[in-house]
C-alpha cells in the first residue's frame, strides 16, 4: 500500500498522516514540480525541476509566491522559490486509480497560496487525490513587458503563472499514478482567483488533454466579455511599473528588472494611482484571443463543467448564467449551483447570507476547521455575518460530507448525481436549472433569481 515515502520521478519524498474528525489521509508537502523561477529565469517559462538524492522530507508547507501582506497563508515564508504542490492521499497502493482533483487557490492572481489546513483537509483525499498548487502571483507571474517579449522566441510576455498552472498538470501526468491518482482522470477546480485560473487553463491551447473536468467556484467573471487585457496595453502597464520600481532603460532593462528585488516591485505594484492589476493576458500565443471569446466561439476545452457563486454574490446575476450558457451551448455538460448553506451559529443572526469563500469549508469536509481561519473571518463582513467562529450542527456535517462527496463523484464521472444524494440534472439556457446546495439539497429554477443581497455592514 501508499506508504510515508513515495517515489516519483524526480526521487521519492517522505510525508506523514494527517488526521481531522475521524478521516486520515497521507499528506506530502513542498513537491517541486518545476525549477526555481529565480535570477535569469525570472520572468520566464518554468523550468523542469532536478532531481534529487535520497528521501526528501515533504513534511514542512513550501514557501508562498511574493505577494503583499495579507491574512492568506499567514505563517509560510514568502520567497520567488515557490514552485511546489501538496499532494493528499487515501489511495491503498499506487494502481487505485483514483480520480485527481488539482486545486487552484483564490486570491486574484496577486496573493494567497495552496498551502491552507482547509484545502488538504483529508476528507475530499478519501474520494480523490487532492494536488494544491502554489504558482507565481501579481506582477512576478503576470506583468508583461516590451523587453521580455522582444527576448521571447514567441513574442509575448505575462502568463508566466498560466505556464506555471500547466507546468503543474505535466508533473500530475508523470507522477500522480505513485500517490494512487489516475493521470487519465483529471479535474481541475478553483474559487475566486483560482476560478481565473481554471478559465485560463480551459482556453489556453497548449493544455489540451491535460484535464478531463472543470470546476469554478466563484470565479466565472474571466468568460464575461470586457474582461481581457490585450498584450500591448499589458506591456504598456509593465514599462510604467518598472518605471515606478525605479527601474529605467538606461542600462540593460532585462538585467535591471531581474537584479530588482522582487519586495519593490510588489510595492510599486500596490500603489493604487498606478492601476497596475494583476491578469491574464492576451497574447496571441498562450492565450490566443479573449477568454470570452474563446468560450463564445466554443474553442475552450469541451470538459464537463460545475460553475457556481454563494448566495451573496451578484455574479449569480450575470457571470455565472454566462459562463453556463455559452459553455452549455457547446453541447458540453454544465451544471450551475448556488451554496446558500450557513453554518448554525450564523443561520440564526438576521441578515447574514452565504459570502465568498464560504463553501470551501463544505467542499473540503473541513468543518468546523475551515470556518476558523483567518480568511473566512474575514469574508464573513461581506455576508453580513458576526466575527467569531460560529456554531456548527449536524446539518453542517452532513452537508459538507455531501459536498466532497458530490464534487469527487463529478471527478469520477463527470456527473456529480449520486443515487440516493442528489439529482443534479444538466444546465441548458432554457431549462436554467441549478443545484441550491444547502441542507436539504435541491435543484432548482432561476439561478439570476437566486441572488440574496447582504446587508451592508460598516
Amino acid at each position: 500500500s501508499i506508504g510515508a515515502v513515495v517515489t516519483t520521478q524526480l526521487g521519492a519524498v517522505r510525508g506523514e498522516t494527517v488526521s481531522e474528525n475521524g478521516v486520515s489521509a497521507f499528506i506530502y508537502r513542498g513537491i517541486p514540480y518545476a525549477a526555481a523561477p529565480i535570477g535569469d529565469l525570472r520572468w520566464k517559462a518554468p523550468q523542469p525541476a532536478a532531481s534529487w538524492q535520497g528521501v526528501r522530507e515533504a513534511t514542512v508547507w513550501p514557501n508562498r509566491c511574493p505577494q503583499g501582506a495579507s491574512s492568506m497563508g499567514t505563517g509560510n515564508p514568502i520567497s520567488e522559490d515557490c514552485l511546489y504542490l501538496n499532494v493528499v492521499t487515501a489511495a491503498a497502493a499506487s494502481d487505485a486509480q483514483q480520480p485527481v482533483m488539482v486545486y487552484y487557490h483564490g486570491g486574484g492572481l496577486t496573493q494567497g497560496t495552496g498551502n491552507s489546513t482547509t484545502y488538504n483537509h483529508p476528507m475530499l483525499p478519501n474520494q480523490g487525490v487532492v494536488v494544491t498548487v502554489n504558482s507565481r502571483l501579481g506582477p512576478i507571474g503576470y506583468m508583461a513587458h516590451p523587453a521580455l517579449s522582444a527576448e521571447s522566441e514567441h513574442g509575448v510576455s505575462g502568463n508566466y503563472g498560466t505556464l506555471d498552472l500547466k507546468a503543474s498538470l505535466d508533473w500530475v501526468q508523470e507522477n500522480i499514478h505513485a500517490f494512487g491518482g489516475n493521470p487519465d482522470n483529471v479535474t481541475i477546480f478553483g474559487e475566486s482567483g483560482g476560478g481565473t485560473k481554471v478559465l485560463s487553463l480551459m482556453a489556453a491551447p497548449s493544455t489540451a488533454g491535460l484535464f478531463d473536468r472543470a470546476i469554478v467556484e466563484s470565479g466565472a467573471g474571466l468568460a464575461s466579455p470586457g474582461r481581457a487585457s490585450m498584450l500591448k496595453d499589458a506591456e504598456m502597464m509593465g514599462e510604467k511599473l518598472m518605471a515606478a520600481a525605479g527601474i529605467s532603460a538606461e542600462h540593460n532593462i532585462l538585467e535591471a528588472m531581474r537584479a530588482a528585488k522582487w519586495e519593490d516591485i510588489i510595492a510599486a505594484a500596490s500603489n493604487r494611482e498606478l492601476g497596475y492589476r494583476s491578469s491574464v493576458v492576451v497574447d496571441g500565443y498562450i492565450i490566443p484571443e479573449p477568454v470570452s471569446d474563446i468560450f463564445s466561439k466554443g474553442l475552450q476545452h469541451k470538459v464537463p463543467l460545475i460553475v457556481g457563486s454563494n448566495a451573496g454574490e451578484a455574479s449569480l446575476k450575470t457571470s455565472v448564467p454566462l459562463l453556463g450558457n455559452v459553455h452549455s451551448a457547446s453541447g458540453t455538460p454544465t451544471f450551475l449551483y448556488n451554496f446558500t448553506q450557513l453554518p448554525k451559529g450564523w443561520r440564526e443572526e438576521q441578515g447574514c447570507v452565504a459570502f465568498h469563500g464560504l463553501e470551501l469549508s463544505y467542499v473540503f469536509g473541513a468543518i468546523p476547521k475551515g470556518l476558523t481561519s483567518s480568511t473566512t473571518q474575514l469574508l464573513a463582513r461581506r455576508g453580513g455575518c458576526s466575527r467569531g467562529v460560529p456554531e456548527h450542527d449536524e446539518d453542517d456535517l452532513k452537508l459538507a460530507q455531501q459536498t466532497a462527496a458530490i464534487w469527487a463523484q463529478f471527478a469520477l464521472t463527470g456527473n456529480p448525481s449520486i443515487e440516493g444524494v442528489v439529482e443534479w440534472p444538466n444546465y441548458t439556457e432554457d431549462n436554467n436549472i441549478y443545484l441550491d446546495i444547502s441542507a436539504p439539497l435541491e435543484a432548482k429554477t432561476g439561478i439570476e433569481a437566486s441572488y440574496t443581497a447582504a446587508p451592508s455592514r460598516d
